[in-house]
């Protein structure tokens, strides 16, 4: 073997001589370099040859131990050797005396391909070998031969033996090397950035711990391109590459060496590894063990193909220099080709630790013989659900790293492949693999059985043993003596030779030992064993195993009694059973038998005991046994859950006073059910006030109404339980307490009505006992509306209860009158007064508490009828007589008659000093064509109409009377009225009046702007127009102005109540609004169109009267319209004039239509495209309806009927009151009608009809308060989109001011109700309160600020100013647009707007959030009710 060595080494010197020079010095003239010497310039730069043994030695000497400061390190220093030098003697290592990192050799030496023969160093010390230690240094193209012995001291190798920092590359050695930690190129690294590339071993290496390359690796360095194929002998570690290999990388490399020796630890190329390991292949099956390469490389037997699989570094040995394993190429005399590659590097298994852990490993990609830029793109090629690819911060545009994430669930194999433009690729396995924790053994122990071994991993699952890597098991044995003597520990356990893999069957000869076998977890450096040895059975106690493996029973629950089959014999084998019974009262183990417990659920085992022969074995099963009482309590608890889950969310209680007194016994009375028991469980206050105490028992609701209490009720969650048979479940109800009627009639009484007397009521001076004056009935004391007083009268003859007081809004609250009717004797009078409790809920019983008061009214024996005149001719006289009703002056008195023109006016009721209810005015007209007395009584006007132009003058007579309802007694007063013809001048006036109006429409509603093509503010609609004394044409807005003689715009046609324009009519309400013809800017330029109809307010009544008069046709109904531009608010780039006429770009809208009954579908969803923009609903069904054949019938907008195409006709009320057609926009009912509703692109229109519109979701708002509300349509809507909500279930409240919180609330819920920490910022918002999250938030964000005194003030009703600013805060929040401003210089009150407001209400008027309460007043400091909101809001969240 010596000799074989030895031949093998000379060939392969032989080959390494063959180096070329230009391999070895590049372009160097190394002839013509200065010979090295002791005296030498060692400074940066130098460059010197060693040709001479005697130079060799005299660097040698010159590398030396300074301070550490490295004077003597040679840095920047090259040495180039010229030729081969054969040392003689013993050598002492390049640098041998340096103790300091700083002084080890720096420089470069390059062998140039020489060789370095007789080495012999014989050291005492560490750090020995060619060169003691390098720091930084480079040592190339070298060949080294020779013996390095030191004995055990460690850094010993044949070229270095310390590397601290620096790179060998294309280096060999051949001899003999020992030491500690030794290794054939290199014997130890002790820093990082250390590269060991292109080198050979062909020595035999001895030591500690012993690599054929390097012997101990404590930090990072790479391996690369290396082969070893001397012997490697170790007494700790022992690696025929390392030896030890703490972090990095080893790729590309072999051995063929025989790694041994007495180490606990060894392997093919390595012994013990923390690092990467790749490419990398070993030929000796003895290195694949314990803890050595068997997983991080590949065993070969041969060197077919390895050249391929190594790369570019390496070749075929065609000389059989290296018994046909690859030599590198520098040792062929050749220079390495680039070999443009990836190599990847990175940890290839991902172990979980935890349940919840996602591993993950960074992939780094190296671009091997290619452009330092050359980008990576990372694909994940198998193992989608595994892991994920994510790029990590600062991978940089050459992409060259991935993070390898495993998902939460993944676990398996994956392939991530990096790759280039230039199609280059490389691939990389990641296997991801739950940690190991435990590990069982599976299957029958028994002879002749086959048992598995099974590894348990973290989370529950079992190790995957297709997709993972293989694992080493060993199966073991204890004797049966060893277990019955205690001996269980590891060292006591057999090898079971042979036997490797999971499974193992059992031979006969182990019957009565122990089975257990072994695991090496290759994460934990441990093994890990069975954690209890299993016996091995006999073949008796197999088939006995088999019998008790086979016996099942059913043990599900008993409910009945019933007799269950016990086997007397096993199924499989035969073996005889016996059964025994843990309660036979109830399972009769003889018989099997089983008889229902008394009470409970009682469980029984019966076990079974197998025998066989000797062999026995038992099971138990566990079987639980319903008694009768416990099925009857799950039969109950399931009604009760099956009621619950019923009536849950649909029952409220509502109690009422004076009948309810406890919450059990309403619930009890709802339930209808004597055998459910009810009691209270929990109850949780939503509005105080009341209570629901534990047992039940209800406390009425009571707060001071002279408070004002937002709440009217208590309102509880009240929890009960629901018991039956011994099963109990939980409802849980609201609970909404009323008024404690009782304490509200003893404040009434207190309060009210204690402050009612007799006395009182009557003037001053004036005898209740001889009434002559009207009584003073109040309907309020002292302010307090809680408590509104209505009055009755026993004799309204006598005393009638008049609110002719109270007829504005002002008044609203005014006393009554007591009207006191002179009898013609003295009458006695019972008054009444109600006083009835205001704050009640609708469901609530009325509240009141009644006083009565007792007078007498004078009587007087005067004649009623000559009361009734002088009533009559006092009016008259006050007024003035008979007034022209356009003009209010007197009618003009000729011959006894009066002139008329024009409609007339007479004297009021009030004038008259009568109460119309009680005595009321009649008018009547002896011509009621001429004159036309009005058709109700108490009205003051007659309509005129005069004879036409050449007709006759007409006397008519109108007679007014005024009648005492108590007595029947009339008087009356006439009057001869001559009314005069018209003329044809006044009708050509009046067409030339309306001619003028219609030519110069725009003018009258134009308001600021100048010119119609160029609207950049609001419109103001007119009320009339007429011309004045100078003829010049005037505009009226204000109704004070009116005159009641020019020309006025009246209802359009098609109007009806639902349409939204009357007056005005706009094309684009969006642009300029219906009536109030508000401007709001587009984006783009908008064509808008404004229409109305205009009348004379004289003359155009008589259209009606005369249709063929073509005259008073162009008096009536005439349709004006203009064309206004609105422009864009965003710029728009001016283009070339193009002379060619082009058509309008207007934005093409598409919708879907459909139209069914409640019974069927009529026409089924179709779309409609290339709609024009401002396209509304009602456009949309009328050219669907004639595109399908159908037909309708309508007011206005308002669908009566649809008739289908075979005549079959479908009409509101035929299916009951409340049935009819209605339609829906995108599933929402719109609150406008089909006319005024404008479609936006992708709109679904829906035309339904509906047997019932009350029980449509979503129609009607269930509020009792808002129906005639003027801002029913943004309530609807708010409350529709979940922005506001009802104070209760009835109650909106909308005229109730809105308090600071609740706008607080209102933006937070708009913005999702984000989670929220951190302390309330202001004094008087604590925590805990329904709105402090809201506020929190809102402050947080900037949207509010509070109070200079650090207060917020939660409770105060928020201003119009500071709810500008809150929702100017929100948009800005939510990244809206809020540049927009408005000029607010129109509105007088503008300088009282807040300097801190200002922006905010500049931008709110321009959105058309906040508009003035009139034309003039903005009132920032008014108070927002809630309706006010709603309407603001409304308007903020658009269509």
């Amino acid at each position: 073997m010596k000799k074989r060595f030895l031949a093998l080494l000379l060939v392969l010197t032989m080959v390494f001589s063959l180096m070329p020079a230009a391999l070895a010095a590049d372009t160097v003239d190394v002839a013509a370099l200065p010979e090295y010497a002791a005296d030498v310039d060692i400074s940066t730069g130098a460059a010197y040859k060693i040709s001479t043994e005697e130079s060799l030695r005299a660097f040698a000497a010159a590398v030396k131990a300074d301070d550490g400061n490295g004077t003597y390190a040679h840095a920047g220093v090259t040495l180039y050797l010229a030729g081969d030098i054969a040392l003689t003697g013993t050598w002492t290592p390049v640098g041998s005396t340096a103790t300091y990192v700083g002084d080890f050799f720096a420089g470069t030496f390059d062998g140039c391909g020489h060789t370095i023969s007789g080495l012999n160093v014989q050291g005492s010390k560490v750090n020995q070998g060619l060169f003691a230690a390098i720091n930084k240094a480079t040592i190339r193209n070298l060949n080294v031969s020779g013996t390095v012995s030191c004995g055990t001291k460690n850094y010993v190798g044949g070229i270095v033996g310390k590397v601290q920092a620096g790179t060998i590359e294309n280096c060999s050695f051949s001899g003999s090397v020992t030491g500690g930690y030794t290794g054939g190129i290199a014997g130890g690294l002790n820093g990082n950035n250390v590269t060991i590339s292109g080198c050979a071993n062909l020595a035999a290496v001895t030591g500690t711990t012993a690599g054929g390359i390097l012997g101990y690796w404590k930090n990072t360095a790479a391996i690369r391109d290396c082969y070893n194929t001397g012997s490697v002998t170790g007494s700790a570690k022992a690696g025929g590459i390392v030896g030890q290999l703490q972090k990095g990388s080893i790729e590309n490399c072999y051995s063929t060496g025989v790694v041994g020796g007495t180490a606990a630890q060894f392997g093919g190329i390595f012994a013990f590894s923390n690092a990467a390991v790749k490419n990398c292949y070993y030929t000796l099956p003895e290195a694949e063990t314990l803890g050595g390469t068997a997983a991080a490389a590949a065993h070969i037997t041969s060197p077919e193909g390895l050249a391929d699989k190594l790369g570019n570094a390496f070749k075929e040995d065609t000389a059989g220099a290296n018994n046909g394993y690859p030599i590198l190429v520098w040792q062929a005399g050749e220079v390495v080709q680039p070999d443009p590659r990836i190599e990847l590097t990175g940890s290839d298994t991902l172990w979980r630790t935890t349940n919840d852990a996602q591993p993950q490993t960074t992939i780094t990609a190296a671009c091997k013989d290619m452009d330092e830029n050359t980008h990576v793109d990372w694909t994940l090629t198998e193992g989608a659900g595994i892991v994920t690819l994510e790029t990590p911060e600062g991978a940089g545009a050459a992409n060259r790293s991935v993070i390898v994430r495993a998902t939460a669930d993944g676990a398996g194999k994956a392939v991530v492949t990096a790759g280039t433009a230039d199609g280059i690729t490389a691939s990389i396995t990641i296997y991801v693999i739950p940690q190991i924790t435990t590990v069982e053994l599976e299957g029958v122990v028994a002879v002749g059985e086959t048992v598995r071994a099974k590894v348990n991993v973290l989370g529950g699952g079992e190790y995957d043993y297709e997709n993972f890597p293989k694992l080493k098991i060993e199966w073991r044995y204890l004797t049966a003596a060893d277990y019955s003597a205690g001996n269980t520990g590891t060292s006591s356990y057999q090898e079971i030779t042979g036997t490797t893999g999971r499974e193992y069957t059992i031979p006969e000869d182990m019957a009565g030992n122990y089975l257990s076998f072994m695991l090496y977890d290759t994460v934990s450096r441990e093994y890990k064993m069975l954690s209890s040895p299993v016996r091995i059975a006999t073949a008796e106690e197999r088939l006995l195993k088999a019998d008790a493996s086979a016996l099942t029973l059913d043990t599900s629950d008993i409910r009945a009694a019933t007799t269950i089959a016990l086997p007397a014999t096993g199924a499989v084998n035969g073996s005889a059973i016996t059964w025994a019974s843990s309660d036979s009262s109830i399972i009769d183990p003889a018989t099997g038998v089983v008889t229902l417990p008394g009470s409970g659920i009682r469980t029984v085992t019966l076990s079974a005991t197998l025998t066989r022969g000797a062999a026995t074995a038992c099971r138990n099963f566990d079987i639980r046994v319903w008694s009768q009482a416990e099925l009857d309590k799950e039969a109950a608890k399931s009604e009760l859950q099956k009621l619950v889950e019923r009536l849950d969310g649909t029952v409220t209680l509502t109690p009422e006073y004076g009948r309810d007194t406890n919450v059990n016994t309403m619930l009890s009375a709802k339930l209808d059910d004597s055998s459910i028991a009810v009691s209270v469980s929990k109850v949780e206050e939503v509005y105080g006030g009341a209570g629901v105490a534990a047992d039940g028992t209800i406390t009425y609701f009571y707060a001071d109404p002279n408070t004002t209490p937002l709440v009217h009720n208590g309102s509880y969650n009240v929890t009960f339980a629901l018991s039956k048979a011994g099963a109990t479940e939980t409802l849980q109800v609201p609970v909404v307490i009323g008024w404690d009627v009782q304490r509200v009639r003893d404040t009434i009484s207190a309060e009210i009505t204690s402050r009612l007397t007799t006395e009182g009521l009557c003037a001053a001076g004036d005898d209740p006992n001889l009434l002559t004056q009207d009584l003073t009935l109040p309907k309020v004391i002292d302010g307090k509306r809680w408590a509104l007083i209505s009055w009755t009268s026993s004799d309204p003859t006598a005393i009638s209860v008049s609110d002719k007081n109270q007829q504005t809004p002002d008044t609203l609250f005014d006393p009554y009158v007591g009207v006191v009717k002179t009898p013609t004797q003295d009458k006695t009078v019972t008054l009444t007064a109600t006083v009835t409790f205001q704050l009640t809920d609708a469901q609530e019983q009325t509240i009141t508490v009644s006083k009565v008061f007792t007078v007498t009214v004078k009587g007087q024996q005067t004649n009623v009828r000559e009361q009734l005149l002088a009533k009559l001719d006092a009016g008259f006289a006050s007024y003035g007589g008979l007034r022209d009703a356009v003009t209010g002056l007197p009618l003009t008195q000729r011959d006894g008659k009066y002139l008329a023109a024009n409609d007339i006016h007479f004297p009021t009721t009030r004038d008259f000093g009568v109460d119309g209810k009680y005595t009321p005015v009649t008018i009547t007209s002896s011509d009621a064509d001429t004159i036309v007395p009005p058709d109700v009584n108490n009205a003051a006007r007659a309509e005129v109409y005069r004879p036409l132009p050449g007709e006759a003058a007409k006397d008519v007579t109108v007679t007014v009377t005024i009648t005492d309802s108590d007595s029947g007694v009339s008087a009356s007063r006439s009057f001869l009225i001559a009314v005069q013809p018209l003329t044809q001048a006044e009708i050509d006036a009046e067409l030339a009046l309306m001619a003028q109006v219609k030519a110069h429409y725009f003018d009258g509603i134009r308001n600021a702007n100048t010119d119609a093509k160029n609207i950049l503010t609001d419109l103001h609609p007119f009320q009339e127009a007429y011309l004045d004394a100078d003829g010049q044409l005037v505009w009226v807005y204000d109704h004070a102005d009116l005159t009641g003689s020019g020309i006025v715009p009246v209802a359009m046609d098609g109007w009806t109540e639902s349409e939204q324009w009357r007056l005005f009519r706009s094309t684009d309400p969006d642009v300029i609004s219906h009536e109030n013809l508000l401007v709001t800017r587009a984006a783009g330029d908008k064509t808008v169109t404004v229409s109305s109809e205009l009348s004379s307010e004289t003359l155009g009544k008589y259209a009606a009267r005369y249709p063929d008069n073509k005259d008073f046709q162009a008096l009536s109904c005439q349709p004006v319209s203009v064309e206004l531009t609105v422009p864009g608010t965003e710029p728009v780039t001016p283009t070339p004039v193009d002379p060619t006429p082009v058509e309008p770009d207007h934005k093409a809208l598409s919708v879907t239509f459909q139209l069914h009954t409640d019974t069927e579908m009529w026409i089924a969803p179709s779309v409609i495209g290339d709609l024009p923009e401002g396209t509304t609903a009602m456009d949309v069904f009328r050219q669907m309806l004639t595109a399908n054949g159908y037909s309708y019938e309508a007011k206005g907008s308002y669908v009566q009927a649809v008739i289908k195409p075979d005549g079959t006709k479908v009409a509101e009320f035929s299916k009951g009151p409340n049935s009819g057609w209605v339609f829906r926009v995108n599933g929402e009912f719109p609150d406008v009608a089909m006319q005024d509703c404008r479609l936006s692109d992708g709109d679904v229109i829906e035309v339904f009809f509906t047997a019932d519109y009350m029980d449509e979701p979503g129609m009607f708002l269930p509020f009792t308060d808002v129906t005639n509300h003027w801002a029913y349509s943004a309530i609807k809507r708010v409350y529709t989109r979940g922005l506001m909500v009802g104070m209760d279930e009835k109650t909106f409240a909308p005229d109730q001011q809105l308090s600071r919180a609740m706008l607080a609330v209102i933006l937070y819920a708009m913005a999702g109700e984000p989670a929220v920490t951190g302390e309330s910022p202001f004094t008087d918002v604590p925590a805990g309160c329904w709105y402090t999250d809201a506020i929190v938030w809102a402050a947080q964000n900037g949207i509010v600020c509070g109070f200079g005194d650090g207060t917020f003030r939660p409770n105060e009703a928020v201003t119009r100013a500071q709810a500008a600013v809150m929702l100017y805060g929100y948009a800005a929040f939510t990244g809206a647009d809020v540049t927009a401003r408005a000029d607010l210089s129109a509105y007088s009150d503008a300088g009282q707007i807040p300097a801190w407001a200002m922006d905010a209400m500049q931008w709110a008027n321009a959105r058309r959030l906040i508009v003035g309460r009139d034309s003039s007043h903005l009132v920032p400091d008014g108070k927002t009710t809630r309706a006010e909101m709603a309407a603001i809001l409304s308007a903020y969240i658009g269509k």
